[in-house]
């Protein structure tokens, strides 16, 4: 499984961390931003594995909830691949 963090809140003025499995990844200006790359890398490696791997995007509300989506932005509903 390979998880991709996405917060709501910046780390300092206009800095965005994007983990992947609990380490970072990548610094970014805005948070829509690390979004869009974390979509993008999740499809890619959804696409090179075939779907062997589930690949999930952990994305923090305002209200501070995390809430897990797959790669089609749609609630994960726990499928296994």
């Amino acid at each position: 499984m390979v998880v991709f963090d996405i917060p709501y809140e910046s780390v300092g003025p206009g800095l965005w961390l994007l983990q992947k499995n609990e380490s970072e990844y990548g610094e970014f200006c805005s948070r829509d931003d690390a979004l869009e790359c974390a979509v993008t890398e999740a499809r890619r490696l959804e696409a090179a594995t075939q779907t062997s791997s589930v690949v999930v995007l952990n994305i923090e509300g305002i209200d501070g909830v995390w809430r897990a989506f797959d790669t089609s932005i749609k609630p994960y509903a726990g499928k296994t691949a």
